[in-house]
Parts: C-alpha cells; sequence; structure tokens
C-alpha cells in the first residue's frame, strides 16, 4: 500500500519552476473549527513537551495547486480555485474527490529516456522543456498538525485541510552515495527512514525583489523553495552552498497518512561522502547521519526492502530521483511492486 500520491514530476531548474502566491488562500474555517483546534493544539504541545518532542507553531506555505506546463518566459499570475483541475487525478489537483487515489497515470520525467544521453540521464543542464507551476497560500505548522488527525482528515475534503507544504531532498556525493536520515526526536514517522528535508517556512523561506518605475517602487515577497531546500540541507548537514554542484526539483508529492504536500529535489555535491560527514550542522535534528551507495540495483532494494519503513515523503523522493538516474522502467517495476 503507498501512503503518497505523485502530483507532478519532471526535472525543474529554479527558472522552470513558476509560484502564484496569494496569501488569501487559506484554510477554510469557522468558529467551531477553529476552537477545536486551538484545544487540540495545547494538547499536542503538552504531550510534546511530556516527550521532549520540539513543537512550535510557524507560519507556513499552503499548497494549492500543481501542475506542469509547457515552459514560458513568463510568470503566470492567474490564481485558479480551489480544487481547479478536479478529475485529473495525480495531475495536481488537492480538491478532487479521487485525489486520495494511488492509482495515477504513469507520468514519465522530463528528459528520462530521451536523445542521445540515454534513458534517466540528467541530461543537459537545460534540463525540460516544461515548468512546474505552483499555486502558494497560507497556513501554519498548528493548522497542520490538527488537521492531519485523522478524525478530522477522514472526514473533510482535502482542499479543507491545512495541506502544508514542505521540502525533501536527495543528496548525492561525487563518490556516488545519498544521504539518509533514520527519524528520531519527532512527531510522525519515528524510526523510519527519511531524505533531508522539512517544512517551507513564510518567515525565512522568501526572496524580496524590487522593482522601480520612474515613479515608484514596489517590493514583492517570493517563495523560495531552492532557497528552503538548501536551508535544510545546512541546517541538518553542514552542507553549505559552495558544496552543491546543481541542484533540481523533481515534483510534487502528496503524503496520504499525514496530510501535506511536499516538493522532492535532487541536490548533487561537489565533495565525496568523507566530506560530507566532516561538515558541522546548525542543528541537530539528526541523530545519526546515514548513507546508501547508490545503484539501479541497491536504490531498488533498498526502497523495496524498507517499504513500510521510510517515511511517505521520502519514499516517492527517492522514486522521484531513480526514474531521473535510472529511466522509466526502473520506475515502473519499483512502482508496480509497492
Amino acid at each position: 500500500m503507498r501512503e503518497f500520491e505523485i502530483l507532478a514530476r519532471g526535472l525543474y531548474r529554479p527558472d522552470q519552476l513558476e509560484i502564484t502566491y496569494d496569501p488569501s488562500l487559506s484554510m477554510p474555517t469557522t468558529p467551531a473549527i477553529q476552537e477545536w483546534m486551538d484545544t487540540l493544539w495545547q494538547q499536542k504541545l503538552t504531550t510534546a513537551q511530556q516527550k521532549s518532542i520540539p513543537l512550535f507553531d510557524a507560519p507556513l506555505f499552503r499548497l494549492i495547486h500543481a501542475e506542469t506546463r509547457p515552459n514560458t518566459q513568463h510568470k503566470n499570475t492567474f490564481v485558479p480555485p480551489v480544487g481547479a483541475g478536479d478529475g485529473l487525478c495525480g495531475e495536481g489537483t488537492l480538491g478532487s474527490p479521487t485525489a486520495r487515489r494511488d492509482d495515477h497515470p504513469f507520468v514519465p520525467p522530463v528528459g528520462a529516456g530521451e536523445g542521445p544521453r540515454g534513458e534517466g540521464t540528467l541530461g543537459s543542464p537545460t534540463a525540460g522543456a516544461e515548468s512546474l507551476h505552483l499555486t502558494l497560500g497560507n497556513t501554519s505548522y498548528k493548522e497542520y498538525v490538527t488537521t492531519r488527525e485523522p478524525s478530522f482528515a477522514h472526514n473533510h475534503a482535502r482542499e479543507d485541510l491545512g495541506n502544508a507544504l514542505s521540502v525533501c531532498s536527495v543528496v548525492e556525493t561525487t563518490d556516488g552515495h545519498i544521504l539518509l536520515d533514520k527519524r528520531q526526536g519527532v512527531d510522525v514517522y519515528v524510526g523510519r527512514y527519511h531524505v533531508i528535508g522539512g517544512f517551507f517556512e513564510r518567515n525565512i523561506d522568501t526572496t524580496i525583489t524590487i522593482a522601480t518605475t520612474a515613479t515608484i517602487a514596489t517590493t514583492a515577497t517570493n517563495p523560495d523553495p531552492f532557497g528552503a531546500i538548501r536551508r535544510e540541507i545546512r541546517e541538518e548537514t553542514g552542507i553549505q552552498a559552495a558544496d552543491i554542484a546543481d541542484q533540481y526539483c523533481l515534483g510534487a508529492v502528496y503524503d496520504l497518512a499525514t496530510p501535506h504536500a511536499e516538493l522532492c529535489f535532487l541536490t548533487r555535491l561537489n565533495i565525496p561522502l568523507n566530506e560530507v560527514r566532516q561538515r558541522v550542522p546548525e542543528e541537530h535534528e539528526i541523530k545519526q547521519l546515514l548513507s546508501l551507495n547508490v545503484t539501479e540495483e541497491s536504490l531498488r532494494d533498498f526502497i523495496l526492502t524498507n517499504h513500510g519503513n521510510i517515511s511517505a515523503t521520502g519514499e516517492p523522493n527517492l522514486l522521484l530521483y531513480g526514474a531521473v538516474k535510472f529511466g522509466k522502467r526502473w520506475f515502473e517495476e519499483i512502482m508496480g511492486r509497492l
């Protein structure tokens, strides 16, 4: 049984990630729901304190919609309604009644199996001819923690949940290893394998742009998911921007078990594993940094052997990475066996 749904997938550079951000696109609520969330949040805080698990509220981005589009030179500013794209199961909508299904059609990764570089390679630095368009709104960690409760999530449509957006990345060293974490000191998926990642925070993961005319200057706050994953990698491993050779977004997935969305990345380093282990993390979220020497067989065996023991977003991140590295057939085989 899969605990995730793939909303969109491909191989996207930063300029192929188009984001429409509208702060008004927040979780629909009522006074009764708000009171329920406030009460449950206080209970969660008490439990976390008793277990010595850090838990605090934070402003997060909320995923409204994700889809691939033909790459353009101009950012699209149209904001589709919540649930736009209903009926396109696996095509990015959060509102479709069928969105909880995992029987979406296979969408080959951009560039996989195309061109003289052969199936499954990263191909040229231009990545693909498509862009990933995201529509984002506002939510909070409090809304995520409370609305993921089964008693609430199972009785509400997906677009009525917090739908917080996280980021995670497969981090690949020059000598063919990827980094893994065995989750400890967290409130979900304790003991499971995960890749490097965390939540996409509105107060720190943004860039400011300034546009000036002859008479006026305006500023805009832009969500920066590539900056968010670089921050998470730096905090959890000590890996700096200078250690990164290149970085791609691999798509968007949805965690069905603890409902929220996640952007998956591939971060390729310019240093080997032994140098990674010399870096000093800024935080102590990862108790023990693990690694896997990646081959077509080793990644297949790791996923199949540990299915159910990998986080619900870490597993699709590994699958999307494998699709890019080893191609469509590899991806289809593994997906068919999960």
